[in-house]
């Protein structure tokens, strides 16, 4: 069905941005000219004459037609699992002693990333920056350095995918991209796009996925750690894997700890809606390790993925071991917990139908 003009954007707006449930992805910024990203915020800039509609297409919360995440779920294989298709699960750790210190736990993703600049198999990477006194942002970063420099995670949405439309835009191509599940979605839903489509997906040359349960919206969260007189600049957000139950907050002047049930009522409304922890939709999907500290777990999901491990491995540029068993099961436990979840909210927001 085609939209009238204007309709697309009328309607993201409406069943997204006004609902509360945008997820601050950035894919729609950079696309299109009429949508920035300031502190935290998608905004609108202008109405949009446009009859394309895209920035619809491509949202994770918007319900349409053809791009749905029914139509852009992995395709099922043997190795189909509560945690995706798959083809194998380890645990890992950068065999770089300064990565790992850089990185959030074993610093896999940079080394997986310095890796793949080095060798050839990407040109430059979209990550998230640190924010530098406002949300984190998306960026680009061309080498070692650059790349160290975002490690750690911020647990707050950052509109990366600004910065891969941006890219594209000027040309760039075997782009590495490191984002969140719903993400992921986005530039599936990008690849189906016309004419382009194509086109778009085949500048990406990696995608590494980084598990979530939720995120944080970042001007609420900075109105709690006020409210809490956390001052000073913050340099590692951390949350432990289970039972910890706990959100830390490290800056200049130390170490502060809150329950997580004190955090979890500014988190994005429009996260409830996901039902994929572990980033299905990308190359590798990596996360914390539980029970075992400075380690990760890492999911290879394609051939390209494999192939970049299996010589990072044996480059030395990784460590690796099995995972163990007890860990599977509470992984895919609770990523089939997060997708139960994810439909009932879907269920209770729009109904047994989707809305097309």
């Amino acid at each position: 069905m085609k939209l009238e003009t204007s309709e697309g954007q009328r309607r993201l707006i409406e069943d997204v941005i006004n609902r509360g449930i945008c997820v601050r992805c950035g894919a729609c910024v950079g696309l299109c000219p009429y949508f920035n990203y300031f502190d935290g915020e998608v905004v609108v800039m202008d109405h949009c004459n446009s009859d394309t509609w895209r920035c619809l297409q491509i949202c994770p919360r918007a319900q349409y037609e053809g791009t749905s995440i029914d139509s852009v779920a992995p395709d099922p294989d043997e190795g189909m699992h509560e945690i995706g298709s798959y083809k194998k699960i380890m645990i890992a750790r950068a065999g770089d002693q300064e990565i790992r210190k850089r990185g959030q736990y074993g610093g896999v993703v940079s080394a997986l990333l310095i890796y793949a600049l080095e060798h050839g198999y990407s040109k430059a990477a979209v990550l998230t920056d640190k924010g530098n006194g406002l949300s984190p942002g998306g960026t680009i970063a061309r080498n070692r350095s650059e790349i160290l420099d975002c490690g750690g995670s911020r647990y707050s949405p950052s509109a990366c995918l600004s910065a891969l439309n941006i890219a594209i835009k000027s040309g760039q191509d075997r782009l590495c991209l490191v984002g969140l599940p719903c993400q992921m979605e986005a530039l599936a839903r990008m690849s189906l796009l016309s004419p382009d489509g194509e086109d778009r997906g085949s500048r990406v040359s990696l995608k590494i996925g980084i598990f979530c349960t939720w995120a944080i919206d970042y001007r609420r969260l900075r109105a709690f750690l006020r409210r809490e007189g956390v001052e000073g600049t913050v340099l590692r957000f951390d949350i432990p894997p289970p039972p910890s139950e706990k959100f830390l907050v490290q800056t200049e002047e130390g170490l502060k700890e809150f329950d997580l049930s004190a955090i979890r009522p500014v988190v994005q409304k429009g996260c409830a809606l996901c039902q994929d922890m572990t980033a299905e939709g990308a190359d590798l999907s990596v996360g914390a390790m539980e029970g075992r500290e400075g380690w990760n777990t890492l999911i290879v999901r394609t051939d390209i993925g494999m192939k970049i491990v299996d010589e990072a491995i044996k480059g030395h540029w990784l460590e690796s071991e099995n995972l163990p068993v007890e860990n599977f099961g509470h992984l895919k436990m609770a990523a089939l917990n997060k997708r139960e979840r994810g439909n009932k909210a879907r269920a209770d927001m729009y109904g047994n139908g989707a809305q097309e």
